[in-house]
């Protein structure tokens, strides 16, 4: 059952077993698996409540419909724009469905620097199966490749790098373009058309527009959850919400999870709560190519390859390096970004056809941290506190340097990225001026997808938030499922790491119920 926050018309008290904050990724696994257990369940999403039919594919509705500040959620300086979903079925319904599993080397640096023997290739296996199984995980089809993304393939080919097809969560996908703002045609298979309609189906009641404020224990390891319904799209305060509960899983993301268990005092003894923030910086290149040779970018599967030649992970660090992914599908935000202003930014729409568009990504190791400040009506402003460290700055310049050089080599004629003060790339002979590329809030604009830490996994609390089994190291049946649990960055995309997470311990918990 499914309730949503216009049809609440007065103060709303319950009791259930088990409460879920949030629907995404991980929210959306731990209602099925708790509903899947007989558990009487609760799922609260401060986001509203869409379908195919709401999705009309136009950025000024949906961006504000369906993403966290509407898409400007930024790092308090400025610099990385922070994206995250905000709705019923959370990022899995604005992300490009690309399906890419927790790399080997990873679980071996999280094995070796922080003891996490549990978490294995072979522990996850069976996690991993449950978790492709039901969203319908394959190679994307040759159909729906577009010439923007396909130009990376042939190129990496031609010079013996690797590259690749992603793994997709898709069915029946007519190559429409517009995953960034939800799918119309019902073809992603987010938590909104899976998890959720599973656990709903299991008895799970969800209500959508209702924010959860705070968390008070109450008594024999039981707790109240204090939450507001809110108005949608202005999400001022309706009506207050009281559920007592058994069992509290949090999956409200990585910078709002934390908010909610400091806001609720529950962070004593947890000294690494809000700390270790990865967000996996990249910035959009865009290159023009000749007129004859049409990218396409706002068609097909807007992310579909990705050049990994250049991939730097092992065991000593996880994730390293960076890689090239193409994208597009999102013409509104792609001319926001860029270089050019009046006649000139025209003229460079006019190319739009075209002109390639990727995504250069480069890992990061935690170095953010997250605080907040609370208005009288329970919202709260995060400040995300994050430093562009000095190697990764010179694994950014060489990317960049190496992306262009890519990027001409398949027959690019000019290159730009979103900054204000760099001028256009027009040669490889120019490439030495990125060793003095502007990494500064104004002079640039970065975009994260991946925000991840904050409610990392430990051994112990001095480590960690949350154990193995992602349950808080200081409280009884509170758990964390959300992207906030890595201990560092788990993938290059991170919605399979968090669901497998995610599954591995609400399986396990399920059958202890």
């Amino acid at each position: 059952m499914i309730i949503q926050g216009h049809e609440i018309f007065s103060p709303l008290k319950l009791k259930t077993h088990s409460v879920v904050v949030g629907s995404g990724a991980g929210g959306g696994v731990a209602a099925y698996h708790m509903a899947s257990a007989g558990l009487d369940t609760v799922v609260l999403e401060e986001g509203g409540y869409f379908q195919a039919k709401d999705f009309n594919q136009r950025e000024e509705d949906m961006m504000p419909a369906l993403y966290r500040s509407a898409g400007r959620q930024m790092t308090t300086d400025g610099l990385i724009y922070v994206w995250q979903g905000s709705t019923f079925g959370g990022s899995t319904v604005i992300n490009t469905a690309d399906a890419t599993p927790i790399e080997a080397e990873v679980l071996h640096h999280w094995q070796q620097k922080f003891g996490l023997n549990e978490l294995t290739e072979d522990n996850l296996a069976a996690s991993y199966e449950r978790v492709y199984k039901t969203l319908n995980v394959h190679r994307l089809e040759e159909k729906i490749l577009n010439r923007n993304n396909k130009v990376l393939l042939e190129t990496a080919n031609r010079l013996g790098y690797k590259a690749g097809v992603f793994n997709s969560n898709r069915k029946g996908c007519i190559g429409s373009g517009y995953c960034f703002q939800g799918c119309a045609y019902d073809a992603k298979q987010g938590t909104n058309l899976t998890y959720l309609p599973m656990a709903s189906d299991l008895g799970a009641r969800i209500y959508t527009d209702v924010r959860v404020d705070r968390i008070e224990p109450i008594s024999d390891n039981r707790y109240r959850i204090h939450a507001s319904v809110v108005e949608r799209g202005t999400r001022r305060f309706r009506h207050p919400v009281e559920i007592d509960c058994e069992r509290i899983i949090m999956a409200a993301g990585t910078v709002h999870t934390p908010a909610i268990l400091k806001r609720s005092g529950l962070d004593k003894g947890l000294p690494q709560l809000g700390k270790n923030i990865s967000l996996q910086p990249q910035i959009g290149l865009s290159a023009t190519f000749p007129d004859e040779d049409k990218m396409t970018s706002w068609r097909g599967a807007p992310q579909s390859i990705y050049m990994s030649e250049f991939d730097d992970n092992h065991a000593e660090h996880g994730l390293g390096g960076f890689r090239m992914e193409g994208v597009g599908g999102m013409a509104g935000v792609f001319a926001q970004f860029s270089n050019k202003i009046g006649l000139d930014h025209k003229r460079m729409m006019e190319q739009f056809p075209s002109t390639h568009y990727s995504a250069l990504l480069v890992p990061d190791q935690p170095s953010g941290s997250l605080d907040w400040e609370w208005a009288a009506d329970g919202s709260v402003k995060p400040k995300i506190q994050y430093s562009l460290t000095a190697e990764w700055k010179q694994r950014f310049k060489r990317g960049f340097k190496t992306a262009a050089e890519f990027l001409f080599e398949a027959g690019a004629k000019e290159i730009n990225c979103n900054s204000p003060v760099f001028g256009s790339i027009t040669s490889p002979d120019q490439l030495s001026r990125v060793d003095d590329f502007p990494l500064e809030p104004g002079l640039v604009a970065l975009t994260s997808a991946h925000v991840q830490g904050s409610c990392r996994i430990g051994v112990n609390a001095d480590q960690g938030v949350v154990d193995q089994n992602l349950k808080l190291h200081n409280l009884d049946n509170i758990y964390v499922v959300d992207g906030s649990v890595m201990p560092t960055t788990a993938s290059t995309h991170t919605m399979i790491p968090i669901m497998v997470m995610a599954d591995r311990a609400m399986h396990k918990l399920a059958q202890g119920a």
